[in-house]
């Protein structure tokens, strides 16, 4: 008997694209402008905008958004968090309200990740947005935003990469 077992990355991204589920990224400053993470400082903080869409009813859905080395979440869930979304500008505040508007069951700031069960209705898009600070400098590849069915597995898609960040001191 033989027996082989191997594990490793892909060397290039996959292909964005999903079947009943889509998911996008935009990257923006605190005031609502979008930037590109190809020249933040340290310190620097981006809001991030995740639009979740549906071609049927998910009740049931995960979205997961992996954060490239040199990125932290801000945690708006503290009290003490040291930026808060509701200071920022008129173009943030109306990502807030739509992000009050989804059927949002469960949220987390991980160290590594940004997660959020949500409910997605057929046509009516959900908006998740999250703060992110630059905090380690260098060039770092950016993962890809994943949403998927957690009880329909073959439901899911991933979103494209937003190139990579770099990070200046």
């Amino acid at each position: 008997w033989l027996r082989l077992d191997s594990s490793g990355y892909p060397q290039n991204a996959p292909q964005p694209g999903g079947n009943v589920l889509g998911i996008e990224r935009q990257i923006f400053d605190t005031q609502g402008q979008q930037k590109s993470l190809s020249s933040l400082r340290s310190g620097e903080l981006v809001l991030v905008k995740l639009e979740v869409t549906a071609k049927r009813n998910v009740p049931d859905a995960l979205v997961v958004d992996l954060l490239p080395a040199g990125l932290e979440l801000e945690n708006q869930n503290l009290a003490n968090s040291s930026a808060s979304l509701q200071e920022n500008g008129e173009v943030v505040q109306n990502l807030l309200n739509q992000m009050q508007q989804a059927d949002i069951q469960h949220i987390e700031f991980r160290d590594d990740r940004f997660v959020a069960a949500v409910a997605i209705n057929e046509g009516q898009p959900v908006t998740l947005v999250y703060l992110a600070r630059a905090v380690t400098p260098g060039t770092y590849q950016v993962p890809q935003p994943q949403v998927e069915s957690m009880y329909v597995p073959q439901w899911r898609a991933t979103g494209a990469a937003s190139g990579p960040l770099t990070v200046a001191p």
